[in-house]
Protein backbone atom coordinates (compact mmCIF):
# COMPACT_ATOMS: atom_id res chain seq x y z
CA UNK A 1 0.00 0.00 0.00
CA UNK A 2 1.28 3.46 -0.79
CA UNK A 3 2.13 5.84 2.05
CA UNK A 4 -0.42 8.42 0.87
CA UNK A 5 -3.23 5.85 0.83
CA UNK A 6 -2.37 4.75 4.36
CA UNK A 7 -2.14 8.35 5.64
CA UNK A 8 -5.62 9.07 4.26
CA UNK A 9 -7.00 6.46 6.67
CA UNK A 10 -6.09 8.66 9.66
CA UNK A 11 -9.17 10.26 11.24
CA UNK A 12 -9.32 14.03 11.89
CA UNK A 13 -11.79 16.73 12.76
CA UNK A 14 -12.66 19.21 10.01
CA UNK A 15 -12.43 22.85 11.09
CA UNK A 16 -12.34 26.31 9.55
CA UNK A 17 -9.25 28.19 10.65
CA UNK A 18 -9.40 31.98 10.43
CA UNK A 19 -6.64 34.53 10.84
CA UNK A 20 -5.89 38.16 10.14
CA UNK A 21 -8.19 41.12 10.59
CA UNK A 22 -11.89 40.81 9.68
CA UNK A 23 -12.66 40.49 5.97
CA UNK A 24 -9.00 41.36 5.27
CA UNK A 25 -7.97 38.05 6.79
CA UNK A 26 -8.22 34.57 5.37
CA UNK A 27 -9.76 31.19 6.18
CA UNK A 28 -9.23 27.60 5.18
CA UNK A 29 -10.71 24.21 5.96
CA UNK A 30 -8.20 22.34 8.12
CA UNK A 31 -7.92 18.86 9.54
CA UNK A 32 -4.39 18.93 10.98
CA UNK A 33 -5.37 20.38 14.37
CA UNK A 34 -4.80 18.73 17.75
CA UNK A 35 -4.69 19.61 21.42
CA UNK A 36 -1.13 19.43 22.75
CA UNK A 37 -1.51 20.75 26.32
CA UNK A 38 -4.26 21.09 28.91
CA UNK A 39 -2.46 23.49 31.27
CA UNK A 40 -2.29 25.93 29.69
CA UNK A 41 -4.68 24.79 26.96
CA UNK A 42 -2.80 24.67 23.64
CA UNK A 43 -3.47 23.52 20.09
CA UNK A 44 -1.11 22.58 17.27
CA UNK A 45 -2.05 23.56 13.72
CA UNK A 46 -0.16 22.50 10.57
CA UNK A 47 -0.33 24.96 7.65
CA UNK A 48 1.23 24.52 4.19
CA UNK A 49 4.06 27.02 3.70
CA UNK A 50 2.97 28.09 0.21
CA UNK A 51 -0.43 29.32 1.44
CA UNK A 52 -0.95 32.93 2.41
CA UNK A 53 -2.57 31.69 5.64
CA UNK A 54 0.82 30.62 6.96
CA UNK A 55 2.18 34.13 6.39
CA UNK A 56 -0.91 35.77 7.92
CA UNK A 57 -0.72 33.63 11.08
CA UNK A 58 2.98 34.42 11.35
CA UNK A 59 2.37 38.17 10.88
CA UNK A 60 -0.65 38.51 13.20
CA UNK A 61 0.45 35.92 15.79
CA UNK A 62 -2.99 34.38 16.17
CA UNK A 63 -5.61 32.08 14.67
CA UNK A 64 -9.10 30.81 15.49
CA UNK A 65 -10.24 27.22 15.10
CA UNK A 66 -13.94 27.39 14.20
CA UNK A 67 -15.78 24.16 15.09
CA UNK A 68 -18.28 23.09 12.44
CA UNK A 69 -21.34 20.94 13.16
CA UNK A 70 -21.55 17.66 11.28
CA UNK A 71 -24.75 18.80 9.51
CA UNK A 72 -23.11 22.04 8.25
CA UNK A 73 -20.73 20.59 5.68
CA UNK A 74 -21.64 23.43 3.26
CA UNK A 75 -19.86 25.88 5.61
CA UNK A 76 -16.68 23.79 5.53
CA UNK A 77 -16.86 23.38 1.74
CA UNK A 78 -17.03 27.16 1.29
CA UNK A 79 -13.46 27.41 2.66
CA UNK A 80 -12.10 24.15 1.22
CA UNK A 81 -9.18 24.12 -1.20
CA UNK A 82 -5.90 25.99 -1.58
CA UNK A 83 -5.56 29.65 -0.65
CA UNK A 84 -2.52 30.95 -2.47
CA UNK A 85 -1.57 34.60 -2.21
CA UNK A 86 -4.33 36.99 -3.23
CA UNK A 87 -7.23 34.57 -2.72
CA UNK A 88 -9.59 36.20 -0.22
CA UNK A 89 -12.08 33.70 1.14
CA UNK A 90 -13.42 36.13 3.77
CA UNK A 91 -14.11 39.02 1.42
CA UNK A 92 -17.92 38.58 1.52
CA UNK A 93 -18.21 36.46 4.70
CA UNK A 94 -20.49 37.16 7.66
CA UNK A 95 -17.97 37.44 10.50
CA UNK A 96 -17.64 38.13 14.18
CA UNK A 97 -14.48 39.16 16.03
CA UNK A 98 -12.74 36.97 18.59
CA UNK A 99 -12.44 38.60 22.02
CA UNK A 100 -8.83 37.79 22.86
CA UNK A 101 -6.96 38.17 19.57
CA UNK A 102 -9.39 39.98 17.27
CA UNK A 103 -9.25 37.25 14.61
CA UNK A 104 -12.37 36.66 12.48
CA UNK A 105 -15.08 34.25 13.67
CA UNK A 106 -17.25 32.31 11.21
CA UNK A 107 -21.00 32.90 11.60
CA UNK A 108 -22.92 29.67 12.18
CA UNK A 109 -19.99 27.78 13.75
CA UNK A 110 -20.68 25.21 16.47
CA UNK A 111 -18.07 27.06 18.52
CA UNK A 112 -14.53 28.41 18.36
CA UNK A 113 -11.11 28.41 20.04
CA UNK A 114 -9.21 31.74 19.93
CA UNK A 115 -5.44 31.10 19.95
CA UNK A 116 -2.33 33.23 20.40
CA UNK A 117 0.75 31.76 18.71
CA UNK A 118 3.41 30.90 21.29
CA UNK A 119 5.72 28.77 19.12
CA UNK A 120 6.22 27.47 15.61
CA UNK A 121 8.24 24.68 14.09
CA UNK A 122 9.16 23.84 10.50
CA UNK A 123 7.83 20.42 9.47
CA UNK A 124 8.62 19.54 5.86
CA UNK A 125 6.45 21.67 3.55
CA UNK A 126 4.30 22.83 6.52
CA UNK A 127 4.74 24.99 9.59
CA UNK A 128 3.29 23.75 12.86
CA UNK A 129 1.95 26.67 14.88
CA UNK A 130 1.41 26.13 18.60
CA UNK A 131 -1.36 28.37 19.91
CA UNK A 132 -2.39 28.97 23.50
CA UNK A 133 -6.19 29.03 23.74
CA UNK A 134 -7.04 32.46 25.16
CA UNK A 135 -10.83 32.28 24.77
CA UNK A 136 -13.41 29.73 23.60
CA UNK A 137 -17.15 29.51 23.09
CA UNK A 138 -19.69 26.84 22.24
CA UNK A 139 -22.61 28.42 20.39
CA UNK A 140 -24.68 25.24 20.24
CA UNK A 141 -24.53 21.59 21.18
CA UNK A 142 -23.88 18.91 18.60
CA UNK A 143 -21.32 16.67 16.98
CA UNK A 144 -18.40 18.15 15.09
CA UNK A 145 -17.60 17.55 11.43
CA UNK A 146 -14.89 14.93 10.81
CA UNK A 147 -13.08 13.48 7.84
CA UNK A 148 -15.34 10.41 8.11
CA UNK A 149 -18.75 12.09 8.30
CA UNK A 150 -17.86 14.75 5.69
CA UNK A 151 -15.69 12.76 3.25
CA UNK A 152 -13.42 15.85 3.10
CA UNK A 153 -9.79 14.77 3.01
CA UNK A 154 -6.54 16.69 3.06
CA UNK A 155 -5.20 16.78 -0.49
CA UNK A 156 -1.57 17.68 0.28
Amino acid sequence: MKITEALRKLEYGVYIVTMGNGNEGNAFTASWVTQVSSEPPMLALAVHNKHQSSRLIDRHGCFVVNLIAENHIEIAKAYYGPAESGYQKLKEADLGKSPATGCPLIAGALGWLDCKVVSKVAAGNHTVFIGEVKAAELNQDGYALTTSNSKLRYLG
